[in-house]
Protein backbone atom coordinates (compact mmCIF):
# COMPACT_ATOMS: atom_id res chain seq x y z
CA UNK A 1 0.00 0.00 0.00
CA UNK A 2 1.43 3.76 -0.66
CA UNK A 3 1.87 6.13 1.86
CA UNK A 4 -0.83 8.38 0.75
CA UNK A 5 -3.08 5.85 1.73
CA UNK A 6 -1.42 4.91 5.24
CA UNK A 7 -2.21 9.00 5.43
CA UNK A 8 -5.88 9.09 4.03
CA UNK A 9 -7.09 6.29 6.76
CA UNK A 10 -5.77 8.09 9.20
CA UNK A 11 -7.86 10.96 8.64
CA UNK A 12 -10.77 9.00 7.97
CA UNK A 13 -10.17 6.88 11.28
CA UNK A 14 -10.33 10.39 13.57
CA UNK A 15 -10.92 13.18 14.55
CA UNK A 16 -12.85 12.83 18.23
CA UNK A 17 -9.33 13.06 20.17
CA UNK A 18 -7.92 16.14 18.03
CA UNK A 19 -6.74 18.89 20.07
CA UNK A 20 -4.44 22.17 19.91
CA UNK A 21 -5.29 24.02 22.74
CA UNK A 22 -3.71 26.01 26.20
CA UNK A 23 -3.82 24.08 29.45
CA UNK A 24 -5.46 20.66 28.80
CA UNK A 25 -4.13 17.69 29.76
CA UNK A 26 -4.63 15.42 26.52
CA UNK A 27 -8.13 16.27 25.50
CA UNK A 28 -9.44 17.17 29.09
CA UNK A 29 -9.89 20.72 30.19
CA UNK A 30 -9.97 20.04 33.76
CA UNK A 31 -10.62 23.30 36.12
CA UNK A 32 -8.06 25.09 34.16
CA UNK A 33 -10.76 27.30 31.79
CA UNK A 34 -12.55 28.45 34.89
CA UNK A 35 -12.43 32.91 35.56
CA UNK A 36 -10.49 32.52 39.09
CA UNK A 37 -8.93 29.16 39.20
CA UNK A 38 -7.55 29.20 35.50
CA UNK A 39 -5.23 31.95 37.30
CA UNK A 40 -4.42 29.32 39.67
CA UNK A 41 -3.02 26.91 37.83
CA UNK A 42 -6.28 25.08 37.79
CA UNK A 43 -5.12 23.47 41.37
CA UNK A 44 -8.52 23.44 43.25
CA UNK A 45 -8.52 19.63 45.07
CA UNK A 46 -8.43 20.33 48.62
CA UNK A 47 -9.87 23.98 48.41
CA UNK A 48 -11.27 26.62 46.09
CA UNK A 49 -11.16 30.42 45.17
CA UNK A 50 -14.53 29.74 42.91
CA UNK A 51 -17.87 28.10 43.56
CA UNK A 52 -17.45 26.69 40.29
CA UNK A 53 -14.16 25.07 40.62
CA UNK A 54 -16.28 22.66 43.49
CA UNK A 55 -18.84 22.03 41.05
CA UNK A 56 -16.70 20.68 38.23
CA UNK A 57 -13.63 19.49 40.71
CA UNK A 58 -13.73 17.66 43.94
CA UNK A 59 -17.56 17.77 45.05
CA UNK A 60 -16.23 17.50 49.02
CA UNK A 61 -15.18 21.21 48.34
CA UNK A 62 -19.15 22.46 47.59
CA UNK A 63 -19.15 22.53 51.68
CA UNK A 64 -16.86 25.72 51.44
CA UNK A 65 -20.16 27.34 50.23
CA UNK A 66 -22.44 26.51 52.87
CA UNK A 67 -24.16 29.65 53.37
CA UNK A 68 -26.53 31.16 50.97
CA UNK A 69 -26.41 30.94 46.71
CA UNK A 70 -24.02 31.76 44.27
CA UNK A 71 -24.18 32.09 40.52
CA UNK A 72 -20.91 32.12 38.28
CA UNK A 73 -21.15 33.13 34.47
CA UNK A 74 -18.02 33.52 32.76
CA UNK A 75 -16.13 32.20 29.59
CA UNK A 76 -12.57 31.72 28.12
CA UNK A 77 -11.02 32.70 25.33
CA UNK A 78 -8.28 30.70 24.15
CA UNK A 79 -6.09 30.80 21.45
CA UNK A 80 -3.81 27.81 20.54
CA UNK A 81 -0.97 27.41 17.97
CA UNK A 82 0.00 24.10 16.20
CA UNK A 83 2.68 23.67 13.48
CA UNK A 84 3.44 20.18 11.99
CA UNK A 85 5.99 19.85 9.44
CA UNK A 86 5.95 16.36 7.79
CA UNK A 87 9.12 14.57 5.82
CA UNK A 88 7.07 13.03 3.56
CA UNK A 89 7.90 9.38 4.67
CA UNK A 90 3.96 9.00 5.27
CA UNK A 91 1.97 10.77 2.81
CA UNK A 92 4.72 10.84 -0.39
CA UNK A 93 5.39 14.70 0.02
CA UNK A 94 6.89 17.11 2.27
CA UNK A 95 4.84 19.35 3.87
CA UNK A 96 4.99 21.86 6.62
CA UNK A 97 1.75 23.85 7.99
CA UNK A 98 0.28 25.78 10.76
CA UNK A 99 -2.90 24.49 11.68
CA UNK A 100 -6.30 26.75 10.82
CA UNK A 101 -8.25 25.32 14.06
CA UNK A 102 -7.84 28.25 16.50
CA UNK A 103 -10.01 31.03 18.62
CA UNK A 104 -12.53 28.76 21.35
CA UNK A 105 -14.60 30.61 23.72
CA UNK A 106 -15.12 27.86 26.86
CA UNK A 107 -18.41 28.69 28.54
CA UNK A 108 -18.77 28.74 32.39
CA UNK A 109 -22.39 28.35 34.25
CA UNK A 110 -22.46 27.27 37.83
CA UNK A 111 -24.66 27.43 41.21
CA UNK A 112 -24.54 26.54 44.11
CA UNK A 113 -27.24 26.64 46.97
CA UNK A 114 -26.66 25.96 50.87
CA UNK A 115 -29.83 23.63 52.05
CA UNK A 116 -27.81 24.25 56.02
CA UNK A 117 -24.38 24.62 56.95
CA UNK A 118 -23.88 20.77 56.12
CA UNK A 119 -25.60 20.50 52.64
CA UNK A 120 -24.69 22.00 49.84
CA UNK A 121 -26.06 21.55 46.38
CA UNK A 122 -23.74 22.79 43.14
CA UNK A 123 -25.24 22.81 39.17
CA UNK A 124 -23.23 23.44 36.32
CA UNK A 125 -22.49 23.48 32.57
CA UNK A 126 -19.19 24.06 31.03
CA UNK A 127 -16.91 22.07 28.05
CA UNK A 128 -14.19 20.24 29.93
CA UNK A 129 -13.03 18.19 26.58
CA UNK A 130 -12.14 19.38 23.00
CA UNK A 131 -11.09 21.31 20.43
CA UNK A 132 -9.27 20.95 17.09
CA UNK A 133 -7.13 20.65 14.57
CA UNK A 134 -7.32 21.35 10.82
CA UNK A 135 -4.33 21.23 8.27
CA UNK A 136 -7.47 21.57 5.18
CA UNK A 137 -5.54 24.20 3.37
CA UNK A 138 -2.16 22.24 3.23
CA UNK A 139 -0.72 20.83 -0.30
CA UNK A 140 0.41 17.43 0.13
CA UNK A 141 -0.81 16.71 3.93
CA UNK A 142 -4.16 14.90 2.40
CA UNK A 143 -6.00 17.80 4.95
CA UNK A 144 -5.70 16.43 8.20
CA UNK A 145 -8.24 17.65 10.46
CA UNK A 146 -10.97 17.08 13.13
CA UNK A 147 -12.91 18.44 16.42
CA UNK A 148 -14.20 17.59 19.48
CA UNK A 149 -16.39 19.37 21.82
CA UNK A 150 -17.78 17.81 25.03
CA UNK A 151 -20.31 19.79 27.34
CA UNK A 152 -20.72 18.62 31.10
CA UNK A 153 -23.31 19.28 32.62
CA UNK A 154 -22.84 18.41 36.32
CA UNK A 155 -25.29 17.99 39.68
CA UNK A 156 -23.39 17.82 42.60
CA UNK A 157 -24.36 17.38 46.47
CA UNK A 158 -21.28 18.19 49.14
CA UNK A 159 -22.07 16.97 53.04
CA UNK A 160 -20.40 17.92 55.70
CA UNK A 161 -19.69 14.75 58.05
CA UNK A 162 -17.93 16.06 61.06
CA UNK A 163 -15.95 19.32 61.97
CA UNK A 164 -13.42 18.13 59.88
CA UNK A 165 -14.75 15.66 57.18
CA UNK A 166 -16.74 16.61 54.14
CA UNK A 167 -18.17 14.20 51.43
CA UNK A 168 -19.39 14.71 47.88
CA UNK A 169 -20.61 13.07 45.23
CA UNK A 170 -21.76 14.68 41.30
CA UNK A 171 -23.19 13.53 38.53
CA UNK A 172 -22.16 14.29 34.71
CA UNK A 173 -24.09 14.13 31.55
CA UNK A 174 -21.60 14.99 28.81
CA UNK A 175 -22.25 15.92 25.50
CA UNK A 176 -20.00 15.43 22.74
CA UNK A 177 -19.56 16.73 19.02
CA UNK A 178 -17.19 15.62 16.75
CA UNK A 179 -16.62 14.92 13.17
CA UNK A 180 -14.04 13.32 10.77
CA UNK A 181 -12.87 14.02 7.05
CA UNK A 182 -11.29 12.00 3.95
CA UNK A 183 -13.74 9.43 3.86
CA UNK A 184 -16.06 8.57 0.55
CA UNK A 185 -19.36 8.89 3.37
CA UNK A 186 -18.43 10.60 6.51
CA UNK A 187 -20.34 12.92 8.47
CA UNK A 188 -20.80 15.33 11.98
CA UNK A 189 -21.96 12.51 15.16
CA UNK A 190 -23.14 13.09 18.55
CA UNK A 191 -23.78 11.65 21.75
CA UNK A 192 -24.30 11.32 25.43
CA UNK A 193 -22.56 9.62 27.81
CA UNK A 194 -22.40 9.74 31.96
CA UNK A 195 -19.94 9.75 34.43
CA UNK A 196 -19.70 9.82 38.37
CA UNK A 197 -17.54 11.56 40.76
CA UNK A 198 -16.74 10.93 44.17
CA UNK A 199 -14.42 13.41 46.91
CA UNK A 200 -13.27 13.68 49.96
CA UNK A 201 -11.80 16.79 51.98
CA UNK A 202 -10.43 17.06 55.30
CA UNK A 203 -9.63 20.21 57.37
CA UNK A 204 -6.86 20.22 59.91
CA UNK A 205 -6.80 24.14 61.09
CA UNK A 206 -5.10 25.90 58.43
CA UNK A 207 -4.36 23.28 56.23
CA UNK A 208 -7.03 20.96 53.76
CA UNK A 209 -6.38 17.69 51.88
CA UNK A 210 -8.49 16.67 49.17
CA UNK A 211 -8.49 13.35 47.16
CA UNK A 212 -11.39 12.72 44.45
CA UNK A 213 -12.05 9.54 42.13
CA UNK A 214 -13.68 10.28 38.34
CA UNK A 215 -15.21 7.46 36.33
CA UNK A 216 -14.66 7.17 32.94
CA UNK A 217 -17.19 9.49 30.29
CA UNK A 218 -18.22 6.86 27.73
CA UNK A 219 -19.99 7.94 24.34
CA UNK A 220 -20.83 6.44 21.41
CA UNK A 221 -20.89 7.78 17.95
CA UNK A 222 -22.82 6.60 15.71
CA UNK A 223 -22.41 5.06 11.89
CA UNK A 224 -20.36 8.36 10.91
CA UNK A 225 -17.01 6.89 8.77
CA UNK A 226 -18.38 4.02 5.88
CA UNK A 227 -16.09 1.01 6.34
CA UNK A 228 -15.63 0.15 2.51
CA UNK A 229 -17.90 -2.94 2.46
CA UNK A 230 -21.41 -0.59 2.65
CA UNK A 231 -21.71 -0.71 6.49
CA UNK A 232 -20.56 2.40 8.97
CA UNK A 233 -18.41 2.27 11.60
CA UNK A 234 -19.97 3.10 15.25
CA UNK A 235 -17.24 4.13 18.13
CA UNK A 236 -16.74 4.05 21.83
CA UNK A 237 -14.95 7.27 23.04
CA UNK A 238 -14.21 7.13 26.54
CA UNK A 239 -12.51 10.07 28.21
CA UNK A 240 -10.19 8.22 31.09
CA UNK A 241 -10.48 7.50 34.93
CA UNK A 242 -9.02 10.11 37.03
CA UNK A 243 -8.03 9.92 40.22
CA UNK A 244 -6.72 13.30 42.25
CA UNK A 245 -5.37 14.65 45.74
CA UNK A 246 -4.28 17.89 47.05
CA UNK A 247 -3.36 19.81 49.67
CA UNK A 248 -3.69 23.63 50.57
CA UNK A 249 -2.39 26.09 53.39
CA UNK A 250 -3.74 30.16 54.47
CA UNK A 251 -1.21 30.11 57.28
CA UNK A 252 0.83 32.35 55.61
CA UNK A 253 0.87 36.19 56.08
CA UNK A 254 -2.01 36.83 58.53
CA UNK A 255 -4.00 33.70 56.54
CA UNK A 256 -3.71 36.34 53.78
CA UNK A 257 -1.92 33.86 51.38
CA UNK A 258 -3.79 30.62 50.25
CA UNK A 259 -0.83 27.81 48.46
CA UNK A 260 -2.53 24.57 46.77
CA UNK A 261 -0.59 21.65 45.11
CA UNK A 262 -2.44 19.17 43.13
CA UNK A 263 -1.68 15.96 41.79
CA UNK A 264 -3.66 14.39 39.27
CA UNK A 265 -3.58 11.05 37.11
CA UNK A 266 -5.17 9.85 34.00
CA UNK A 267 -5.71 6.82 33.17
CA UNK A 268 -6.23 7.03 29.33
CA UNK A 269 -4.41 2.97 28.53
CA UNK A 270 -7.57 2.02 29.81
CA UNK A 271 -9.70 4.72 28.06
CA UNK A 272 -11.87 3.49 24.91
CA UNK A 273 -10.17 4.61 21.73
CA UNK A 274 -7.58 6.77 23.31
CA UNK A 275 -5.60 4.13 24.36
CA UNK A 276 -4.44 2.83 21.07
CA UNK A 277 -2.35 6.37 20.32
CA UNK A 278 -2.22 7.74 24.48
CA UNK A 279 -0.17 6.69 27.28
CA UNK A 280 -0.93 7.56 30.95
CA UNK A 281 -0.57 10.62 32.30
CA UNK A 282 0.41 12.32 35.27
CA UNK A 283 -0.28 16.01 36.08
CA UNK A 284 1.34 18.49 38.85
CA UNK A 285 -0.41 21.83 39.31
CA UNK A 286 0.46 24.57 41.82
CA UNK A 287 -1.68 27.67 42.72
CA UNK A 288 -1.01 30.90 45.11
CA UNK A 289 -4.00 33.51 45.83
CA UNK A 290 -3.20 36.69 48.46
CA UNK A 291 -6.20 38.96 49.57
CA UNK A 292 -5.31 42.34 49.75
CA UNK A 293 -8.56 43.94 51.32
CA UNK A 294 -11.22 43.69 48.32
CA UNK A 295 -8.62 41.96 45.39
CA UNK A 296 -7.15 38.56 45.38
CA UNK A 297 -4.19 37.96 43.54
CA UNK A 298 -3.09 35.10 41.71
CA UNK A 299 -0.47 32.70 40.33
CA UNK A 300 0.12 29.42 39.06
CA UNK A 301 1.64 26.56 37.37
CA UNK A 302 1.16 23.07 35.88
CA UNK A 303 3.29 20.50 34.71
CA UNK A 304 1.68 17.40 32.50
CA UNK A 305 3.94 14.47 30.93
CA UNK A 306 3.01 14.50 27.57
CA UNK A 307 0.52 11.76 26.63
CA UNK A 308 1.55 10.34 23.35
CA UNK A 309 2.12 6.95 22.91
CA UNK A 310 5.81 5.49 21.53
CA UNK A 311 7.11 2.69 20.27
CA UNK A 312 4.35 1.67 17.64
CA UNK A 313 4.81 -1.15 15.20
CA UNK A 314 5.07 1.12 12.51
CA UNK A 315 4.11 -1.63 9.49
CA UNK A 316 1.70 -3.51 11.69
CA UNK A 317 -1.91 -3.14 11.71
CA UNK A 318 -3.05 -1.92 15.04
CA UNK A 319 -6.05 -0.21 14.74
CA UNK A 320 -8.10 2.69 16.43
CA UNK A 321 -10.72 1.84 18.69
CA UNK A 322 -11.10 -1.47 17.00
CA UNK A 323 -11.54 -0.76 13.84
CA UNK A 324 -8.43 -1.85 11.18
CA UNK A 325 -9.66 -0.74 8.07
CA UNK A 326 -11.51 2.52 6.96
CA UNK A 327 -12.93 3.03 3.30
CA UNK A 328 -11.01 6.38 2.52
CA UNK A 329 -10.79 8.60 -1.07
CA UNK A 330 -8.25 6.19 -2.08
CA UNK A 331 -10.44 3.64 -1.03
CA UNK A 332 -10.21 0.53 1.79
CA UNK A 333 -6.67 0.91 3.66
CA UNK A 334 -5.30 -0.82 6.65
CA UNK A 335 -4.63 1.00 9.92
CA UNK A 336 -0.79 0.59 10.55
CA UNK A 337 1.43 1.91 13.26
CA UNK A 338 2.80 4.75 10.98
CA UNK A 339 -0.30 6.10 10.43
CA UNK A 340 -1.15 5.88 13.84
CA UNK A 341 2.07 7.99 14.47
CA UNK A 342 0.64 10.38 11.61
CA UNK A 343 -2.62 11.09 13.43
CA UNK A 344 -0.61 11.42 16.83
CA UNK A 345 1.25 14.29 14.96
CA UNK A 346 -1.54 16.00 13.39
CA UNK A 347 -4.81 15.25 15.00
CA UNK A 348 -3.43 14.58 19.17
CA UNK A 349 -0.55 16.47 18.91
CA UNK A 350 -1.32 17.37 22.59
CA UNK A 351 2.54 17.64 23.35
CA UNK A 352 2.94 20.65 25.27
CA UNK A 353 3.90 20.13 29.22
CA UNK A 354 4.18 23.50 30.86
CA UNK A 355 1.81 25.98 31.65
CA UNK A 356 1.89 29.36 33.76
CA UNK A 357 -0.90 31.34 34.97
CA UNK A 358 -1.81 34.40 36.71
CA UNK A 359 -4.86 36.52 37.65
CA UNK A 360 -6.89 38.69 39.84
CA UNK A 361 -10.43 39.40 41.92
CA UNK A 362 -12.25 42.12 43.10
CA UNK A 363 -15.28 42.50 44.86
CA UNK A 364 -17.07 44.94 43.16
CA UNK A 365 -19.91 44.84 46.44
CA UNK A 366 -20.93 43.08 48.95
CA UNK A 367 -22.91 40.69 46.19
CA UNK A 368 -20.86 40.47 42.94
CA UNK A 369 -17.05 39.70 42.25
CA UNK A 370 -15.47 39.84 39.38
CA UNK A 371 -12.07 37.51 38.46
CA UNK A 372 -10.25 37.69 35.14
CA UNK A 373 -6.79 35.29 34.51
CA UNK A 374 -4.36 34.95 31.76
CA UNK A 375 -2.03 31.35 30.71
CA UNK A 376 0.39 31.05 28.42
CA UNK A 377 1.35 27.51 27.08
CA UNK A 378 5.06 27.37 26.73
CA UNK A 379 6.23 26.16 23.27
CA UNK A 380 7.08 22.61 22.93
CA UNK A 381 8.76 20.78 19.72
CA UNK A 382 8.58 17.21 19.44
CA UNK A 383 9.39 14.98 16.93
CA UNK A 384 6.63 11.90 16.23
CA UNK A 385 7.78 9.48 13.63
CA UNK A 386 8.22 11.46 9.92
CA UNK A 387 6.79 14.75 11.59
CA UNK A 388 7.73 17.18 14.09
CA UNK A 389 5.52 19.05 15.93
CA UNK A 390 5.47 22.65 17.64
CA UNK A 391 2.42 23.76 19.85
CA UNK A 392 1.76 26.76 21.88
CA UNK A 393 -1.45 28.43 23.14
CA UNK A 394 -2.47 31.67 25.36
CA UNK A 395 -6.09 31.78 26.93
CA UNK A 396 -8.16 34.55 28.94
CA UNK A 397 -11.03 34.35 31.07
CA UNK A 398 -13.57 36.24 32.60
CA UNK A 399 -16.22 36.03 35.20
CA UNK A 400 -18.64 37.36 37.38
CA UNK A 401 -20.06 35.97 40.46
CA UNK A 402 -23.21 36.49 42.48
CA UNK A 403 -23.50 35.27 46.16
CA UNK A 404 -26.72 35.88 48.41
CA UNK A 405 -27.25 35.25 51.83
Amino acid sequence: MNNKKYLAVLIGTLASSSIASAGTFGTDLNNNMLPATGGMGGASVARTVEPAAAVFGNPATLTEYNKGTSFTFGATFFDPDLVAEHDGSVTGTPWKATSNADKYLVPTVAITHAFNEKLVAGLGLTAQSGVGSDFRDTAGSLNPTGELILFHANVGLGYQLTDNLSLGATATIGNGYFQASLSDATGSAHGFGIRGTVGAKYDIGATSFGAYYKSPLRIEYDDYIDRGDGTFWSDHVAQPQEFAIGVANNSFMGGNLQLNADIIYKDWSSAAFYKDFYRDQTVFALGAQLTTGKAQWRVGYSHARDPIKRNLPLTEVIGIGGNTVINSSLGPVPVTGAVVEYFQATNAGAIWEDTITAGVGYQLTSTIKVDVHAAYTLNETQQIGGTEVEADAWQAGLGLTWHFE
